[in-house]
């Protein structure tokens, strides 16, 4: 056993997985809540608080704290969450100018469309549809479960047979992805 969380990290730095299931198991539920108070969205607080954890997994032989592990997990979580607050506002703003710019007789109507509410821009559902479909299968499937047809994790997961951390990593990678390709 551990003394002190300064020393699970050296481990962790070694790349034991026993020391970041500790640490994920430790405050994985503090986070989702302290970015669920600031986000106001259980599924983007989960998103944010599992893309901390893969971003401590991938860093995790650089990954040098000066301070408490739980202070830099919290300062993690808050500065992912302002930057989503920021992101979502520019994405609202341009939004609500496309919806009183554009005609109802403009939304998006194509056979091979996704169905994509809120969007109405042409050539956004246009982008957005070739990001998606540039998605891996497995993937862009994932990506289609969860937000189209608003599957829970577990439930995609127990239907294609994976576990719920590659759910959670492959959602993480296809936002990621889209992102890239729409807003860069």
């Amino acid at each position: 056993m551990f003394k002190e969380e300064k020393d699970i990290l050296k481990e962790l730095n070694k790349g034991s997985e026993y020391a970041f299931e500790y640490f994920f198991k430790k405050y994985y539920q503090v986070l989702f809540s302290y970015a669920s108070e600031i986000m106001k969205n259980k599924t983007m607080a989960e998103e944010i608080v599992a893309e901390i954890f893969t971003h401590i997994w991938e860093k995790k032989e650089t990954l040098h704290l000066h301070g408490s592990p739980k202070a830099y997990f919290f300062k993690a979580v808050y500065n992912k969450c302002m930057n989503e607050l920021k992101h979502q506002k520019i994405v609202d703003k341009y939004k609500s100018f496309f919806l009183h710019h554009i005609s109802n007789s403009e939304l998006i109507t194509s056979e091979n469309s996704y169905p994509l509410p809120g969007i109405v821009d042409r050539e956004i559902a246009e982008e957005l549809r070739k990001s998606i479909d540039k998605l891996p299968n497995q993937c862009r499937k994932i990506l289609m479960l969860s937000r189209i047809e608003e599957k829970k994790n577990q439930e995609i997961a127990d239907m294609l047979g994976i576990s719920i951390n590659t759910v959670k990593t492959q959602l993480l990678r296809a936002i990621k992805r889209i992102r890239i390709d729409l807003y860069h």
